[in-house]
């Protein structure tokens, strides 16, 4: 068998082939196989060995501040590439600043595993999954008992939305703004965002011994000091400043609060996953529409009343609920280490 070139010359014939270019040739491939197979077990060591990770609070801060700073800039690395992306539910904004957000998850595990170190004889090792809340005991449980918290929370609105679908005002489903904003909003953003905020932050914040109290309520507010860049892109749009300084504080005000019930399932159950999907049905949801409340020319007005009921009773239910709900896990995020989470 062989292959000819211009006027009918031989160039490489199979026939030709000598034992020492087929050794060669077996030589390389194993070469490249055992390259492959010795980078993989590389990696699978680094994920399964045990770890220690411990810092001081200023770390922990800097860390965290660092953290959110690389998450942002990345989102705006593509303007010095030629990208303006003034519109950030435009496809190509999206699938850009989604790759960025995965620089920024892999930068934040690695400054986890930087700070760590290998656990010696007598201490407690954790992987780098096991560090990040990817892997856990009682996983299906937690993700249960997190939607099911959520939902208890929100049954207000859920019963609005339905309502509003029985007078024939919405449909069951809506997903405004196409595939890739629905991407973003119920996948990109929960499991990015929970992975770099929750998984990495917050690690950090609890190997430096802050209280449980102080992780919940102070460490969100990275979370939400990152979305005040909307700032710029609000401002572009609507060309108001003040509008732009009400909407971000808003911003910052919900965010803060989510980051607050965010961080609290985590270090209750250990579970990534379960926050992520907790972050999903929120986002799904929505801020509540309130205005039907107070305007007569809505068509839930007349529904106000039991649907007020209903919220209440879902806040007081939630607030009920939140300890029964994520107790009994083994939470390595919890302070007292691989305790059952207790209130």
């Amino acid at each position: 068998i062989g292959c000819y070139g211009p006027a009918g010359h031989r160039t490489f014939s199979l026939n030709t082939l000598s034992l020492s270019h087929m050794q060669s040739l077996a030589s390389l491939a194993s070469s490249t196989g055992a390259g492959a197979g010795r980078l993989w077990l590389s990696i699978e060591e680094m994920l399964s060995s045990g770890l220690v990770l411990q810092v001081s609070p200023l770390v922990a801060v800097l860390g965290s501040f660092s953290l959110s700073l690389i998450f942002v800039l990345s989102l705006y690395v593509w303007k010095f590439v030629g990208y303006e992306d003034k519109n950030r539910d435009a496809p190509g904004t999206i699938q850009r600043r989604f790759l960025s957000a995965i620089l920024s998850c892999f930068c934040s595990a690695l400054l986890v595993r930087l700070l760590a170190r290998p656990a010696v004889d007598g201490e407690i090792g954790l992987s780098l999954p096991e560090l990040l809340g990817l892997r856990c005991d009682g996983q299906l449980y937690a993700c249960l008992s997190c939607l099911l918290l959520t939902a208890v929370l929100f049954v207000g609105p859920l019963v609005q939305h339905f309502t509003a679908v029985w007078d024939g005002e919405a449909e069951i489903l809506s997903f405004p703004g196409g595939h890739w904003i629905m991407a973003r909003n119920l996948i990109l953003a929960p499991v990015t965002e929970e992975f770099v905020f929750r998984g990495c932050l917050v690690r950090l914040w609890v190997t430096a011994s802050f209280p449980a109290p102080v992780i919940i309520f102070c460490s969100p507010f990275c979370f939400a000091l990152a979305h005040t860049h909307h700032f710029i892109e609000i401002m572009r749009r609507t060309g108001h400043k003040k509008t732009a300084l009400m909407q971000v504080a808003f911003q910052v005000f919900y965010t803060s609060l989510f980051g607050m019930y965010s961080t609290f399932l985590l270090m209750r159950t250990g579970s990534m996953l379960a926050v992520i999907l907790a972050h999903t049905f929120c986002n799904h949801q929505g801020f509540p529409a309130l205005g039907f409340f107070v305007s007569e020319h809505d068509s839930l007005y007349r529904h106000r009343l039991w649907l007020g009921a209903l919220y209440l009773t879902g806040i007081v239910a939630f607030g009920v609920l939140m300890a029964p709900l994520t107790s009994g896990f083994t939470s390595t995020f919890w302070p007292a280490v691989n305790t059952p989470s207790t209130l």
